[in-house]
């Protein structure tokens, strides 16, 4: 699995909780950081974690995350951060554009790609949600399911959980036959 997104970035910002959420199902993370969203971009200070520095660790997947860029200002944009490998940015090139995504959002950030057969562009909830919350709050909040941050982060993270149990063949079956997920396998629509 290919996460690409940037540290400045509100809709990765938001999207981030939903994909820590999913992989937490199958492994664990080391470093995983907390981080905000740009201060001067829509949706300003989004409260979230990054990618930049941490290692997961699963004996069903592999996860690569990609900060390509800080969220603080350098010139006309934002820090550079982490960079892409040739085979992810082949895997970017390839799939972050027509057919697999609508010319509009073509290069479009957050990216995810779940193993060539998903991908997905953008957030699946607006980061407006998260306005005004701390990443404590977040987390908090995700304890509570019948909070709204709990259903927009759940939502999207069952249906990730779907398309993960997909390339693992199912495993482990605790997760992907939890009714959350199997709910979750009917929003795939296969990239390739």
């Amino acid at each position: 699995m290919l996460y690409v997104g940037a540290e400045f970035c509100p809709f990765c910002a938001a999207q981030r909780w939903g994909v820590v959420v999913a992989l937490s199902r199958f492994g664990t993370f080391a470093g995983l950081g907390a981080s905000r969203s740009a201060s001067d971009d829509a949706y300003p200070n989004t409260a979230t974690v990054t990618f930049h520095g941490t290692s997961y660790t699963s004996d069903y997947l592999t996860f690569q995350g990609v900060e390509t860029q800080t969220n603080v200002r350098q010139g006309g944009g934002y820090g550079p951060l982490d960079s892409l490998t040739a085979q992810q940015e082949q895997t970017v090139r390839t799939y972050n554009a027509p057919p697999y995504v609508d010319a509009a959002s073509a290069g479009a950030i957050p990216f995810v790609d779940f193993g060539n057969r998903y991908v997905m562009v953008g957030a699946s909830f607006k980061p407006q949600l998260l306005a005004g919350l701390s990443a404590v709050q977040i987390a908090n909040a995700l304890a509570d399911p019948t909070s709204p941050v709990a259903k927009a982060v759940d939502g999207s993270a069952n249906v990730f959980t779907a398309a993960i149990c997909e390339l693992t063949g199912g495993q482990p079956a605790a997760v992907c036959t939890s009714p959350a997920v199997v709910a979750g396998r009917g929003r795939l629509h296969a990239a390739a």
